[in-house]
């Protein structure tokens, strides 16, 4: 089922406005927080019955809430750039006013009794909570039931699957999500929005359910890169940084792994990108890359087990399918093999930021092509799952494609310390892309 006009893309959004027109908006005094939530109100009642982002609303809760915000501009001012921005929080995320159910019928009437540490944030610089997001179980590979905005018969990617899809079919600007191997950036190149996770620790984890504590992510979804780059700076980080003038791609995943349409729209990203003077480095992949994938998995796996197998022995198998088989196989995995994999991913570590000196921005596919179709499936995080590894900053960057194809991303990673570089150069390389493209785009 292709959507018709009345459900777009985020270029032409329900919600009218993006990130910064918000941000100059409230600032002149002709936008007000109220204004932004009822906006986005009317957005879900439109979009929502086909797109099922959301797994709980309070409006009366969000209306409060814009409208004490209101009260406090009158008096004080403007909190700054995110002041009175909609926002959806995947539902691992704890809040103190909605449930948070991790997306599984197991944790059903699970109430926190305070906001976690990233939502107190947002909070305290003006965002507004329209609701929790819908999240695949445990945030892990059994599906739900939202719908990619650009073709409803396609996933819109995992786990974090209703933050990319509200943001996407224009319900709110801004989404919460997390990655432990590729749940931001990937639902964010199906969807055709920009994801980003931070280095690993830089976004903080507490009061939100853990999967495998040594790879877990926060992350976050705007419309373009040029918004996210706004947020980074609201949320207090350095965002002042130049583009840079040099690109490494490798050949990652592994030959077979990509379809032609992924290939060639990052071939033809790359190629706008030398001809607008950027330095296209092609390297081979570092030996220490094919070392990733395994510890990954065994540190996944095991971890998982550790912090869920209390959950799985009391419900068995209504879990989710998927993730009993990854905690049965965590179960059986023996302590030294863990330590061993632990290890191999804090050498890869160390090998990545030896690297990483002479390669400060690598290019590589978001996901191995556009969404699958279908919704059994939430797609293949290998693109993603070794920058989660070494714990590097990525953000996926929508490429532009014919209108009739599904949306793909590039993935820009950086060093750990390097997010204000990253974001600087995917905002510039956005609108370089885009300007470069001839004709209609998604």
């Amino acid at each position: 089922m292709r959507l018709s006009r009345d459900l777009p893309g985020p270029s032409t959004a329900p919600f009218p406005w993006s990130i910064s027109e918000i941000a100059r908006g409230v600032s002149a005094g002709e936008l007000s927080a109220s204004d932004l939530v009822r906006a986005s109100h009317e957005a879900v009642d439109l979009l929502e019955e086909r797109v099922g982002a959301w797994v709980a609303m309070r409006r009366e809760d969000a209306l409060r809430a814009a409208l004490k915000l209101d009260d406090r501009f009158e008096r004080h001012g403007s909190l700054g750039t995110l002041h009175g921005v909609p926002v959806g929080i995947k539902d691992i995320f704890d809040t103190a006013d909605l449930p948070t159910e991790w997306g599984t019928k197991t944790q059903e009437g699970r109430q926190p009794d305070r906001d976690c540490a990233l939502v107190t944030a947002l909070k305290s610089r003006g965002c507004v909570v329209i609701g929790k997001t819908v999240t695949t179980a445990f945030a892990y590979f059994d599906t739900g039931p939202t719908r990619n905005p650009a073709n409803l018969d396609h996933t819109p990617g995992g786990s974090s699957s209703g933050s990319a899809a509200a943001v996407a079919a224009g319900m709110v600007p801004l989404a919460v999500g997390s990655q432990t191997q590729g749940s931001v950036l990937r639902p964010a190149s199906f969807c055709g929005v920009t994801g980003f996770k931070p280095g690993f620790g830089v976004l903080p984890l507490e009061g939100v359910m853990p999967f495998a504590p040594s790879l877990d992510h926060a992350g976050l979804f705007t419309a373009t890169p040029g918004g996210m780059r706004l947020v980074w700076r609201a949320l207090g980080f350095e965002a002042r940084s130049a583009a840079a003038d040099s690109v490494t791609t490798l050949p990652w995943p592994p030959i077979g792994s990509v379809t032609p349409a992924m290939r060639e729209a990052v071939e033809s990203a790359l190629a706008a990108l030398e001809a607008a003077g950027v330095a296209v480095q092609r390297e081979r992949r570092p030996s220490f890359f094919d070392d990733l994938p395994p510890a990954l998995f065994t540190v996944m796996a095991k971890e998982a087990a550790q912090v869920h197998g209390r959950l799985y022995r009391e419900h068995g198998r209504r879990v989710g399918t998927k993730l009993a088989n990854l905690l049965d196989e965590g179960m059986r995995i023996p302590d030294g093999d863990y330590r061993a994999a632990l290890n191999t991913l804090k050498a890869c570590r160390t090998s990545y930021a030896r690297w990483a000196v002479d390669h400060p921005i690598v290019a590589t596919p978001s996901a191995p092509g556009p969404a699958l179709r279908g919704l059994e499936s939430s797609g293949d995080p290998c693109c993603n799952a070794p920058f989660t590894a070494l714990g590097a900053p990525a953000v996926s960057v929508p490429m532009p494609v014919p209108e009739n194809q599904l949306p793909m991303g590039l993935q820009l990673t950086s060093t750990s310390a390097g997010e204000a570089a990253l974001l600087a150069s995917a905002e510039a390389w956005h609108r370089l892309l885009h300007r470069s493209y001839g004709g209609p785009c998604r």
